[in-house]
């Protein structure tokens, strides 16, 4: 686990270029990966105020369902997630792997799991953790919601959980659709760093050092990307916290670099930074 929050903020019009929903689903697919591989801790969804993304709003709520599918435990997923047709290709999507995505499915006392509560009476809350049967939390919960859970006891006639999750593994990200601009979808993070990335950044090659201090320096580091049409769209430049342009991708080989593609290259730049 690392010690600082790491945020990323990606654009509601990352797939405006892209109109069938299978492939939009695998772009999701490579996002939510990259996120887990490096250990995000939230992805915001802002708005990205351009001319050509006409559907921002349904394609942000888009990347948002996709990848809170993809964050929630194989499990829970049929009771989560209702049928629609948006989200008909999911089955393309490649598993996270992550300690909260456990495969056994016999837990032991003292393991955490995902739970979706299913109802509730007087006394607390019935949870599905993915056991052959439901287990209890004495705590009135909101049903029909996921929470983590930490296992107290496992009886023949009962399992016992309560609210909690560890402090020292990763345990998946967490997914914010603003649809706020950029810099207002940043106030929701409060970050003391903000790293833009652009292709008119500074070369990260010739500002490793001096990144490396601010990444150890700064707890809550924000990290954003432009979306296919330009760049950040907006002067996130602020009072409030820190600010640099990086270009993450010097000397690149092709004429554009995808959001996705920009995604993985700089998180695994930033996973030597982390260390």
């Amino acid at each position: 686990m690392y010690k600082d929050e790491l945020s990323v903020f990606i654009p509601n019009s990352f797939l405006s270029e892209s109109k069938d929903f299978k492939v939009r689903t695998f772009k999701v697919g490579i996002l939510g990966r990259a996120l887990a591989v490096f250990q995000i801790d939230n992805v915001v969804i802002y708005n990205d105020d351009h001319i050509k993304n006409e559907n921002g709003e349904e394609d942000g709520e888009f990347i948002a369902e996709v990848l809170n599918y993809m964050n929630t435990p194989q499990y829970l997923r049929k009771s989560a997630f209702p049928i629609r047709p948006e989200l008909k290709h999911v089955g393309i999507l490649p598993p996270l792997r992550a300690p909260h995505h456990p495969v056994n499915s016999q837990p032991d006392v003292g393991d955490y799991r995902q739970g979706f509560t299913v109802k509730r009476n007087k006394k607390g809350t019935f949870v599905d953790i993915g056991m052959d049967k439901l287990a209890f939390c004495k705590e009135q919960l909101t049903v029909k919601k996921i929470f983590n859970f930490k296992i107290t006891k496992i009886a023949k006639k009962e399992v016992i959980v309560t609210p909690d999750k560890p402090d020292d593994i990763y345990w998946g990200y967490n997914v914010i659709s603003s649809n706020k601009s950029l810099k207002n979808s940043l106030k929701l993070i409060k970050p003391d760093f903000v790293v833009e990335t652009t292709r008119y950044g500074d070369y990260i090659d010739s500002i490793f050092d001096e990144l490396k201090l601010k990444v150890d320096e700064f707890k809550n580091i924000a990290i954003l990307f432009g979306g296919p049409y330009s760049s950040i769209p907006e002067d996130v430049s602020s009072g409030n916290w820190e600010h640099i342009k990086l270009n993450t991708v010097p000397n690149q080989g092709t004429e554009t670099v995808r959001t996705e593609e920009a995604v993985v290259a700089t998180l695994s730049l930033f996973n030597i930074l982390r260390f």
